[in-house]
């Protein structure tokens, strides 16, 4: 899956009224109008975002709303899991996931995420290799 970025700064996205992902003075690592790999999806309380590769080749978490997205197809290899049905429904949820999508590892080991995050070697190892089989 693709996105291209058509903005790149929290003043260009909004104030946010929920989650703590950026503020009006953030300026992510990405270059307008380039395209980048999207090897995940997920639900965060009440915001949506994207895994993707920015501009220093490693794993961030982006709010969606940086994007355009020229398909609405999902990878064919890409899993789900809801994390909180509760959340996901309308009820609270307290600074947790509440649902990914995206390729095996992140939707099957309850720690990949956090691993890539916390630039863990073997969980950017699984990433490199999943963004490789994506951009040969």
């Amino acid at each position: 899956m693709r996105g291209r970025c058509i903005i790149n700064t929290g003043t260009e996205l909004g104030s946010p009224v929920h989650g703590h992902f950026f503020g009006r003075e953030t300026r992510f690592n990405l270059k307008v109008g380039s395209d980048y790999s999207i090897l995940g999806l997920g639900l965060f309380e009440t915001v949506l975002l994207a895994l993707v590769p920015d501009e220093t080749r490693k794993p961030n978490w982006l709010p969606v709303g940086l994007f355009a997205f020229d398909s609405s197809e999902l990878p064919s290899d890409w899993g789900f899991v809801l994390l909180d049905g509760a959340a996901a429904s309308g009820g609270d949820s307290s600074n947790r996931w509440v649902a990914r999508w995206g390729y095996l590892e992140l939707v099957t080991d309850a720690s990949h995420s956090d691993l890539l995050i916390k630039r863990d070697p073997k969980a950017i190892e699984i990433f490199n290799r999943r963004l490789s089989s994506l951009e040969d």
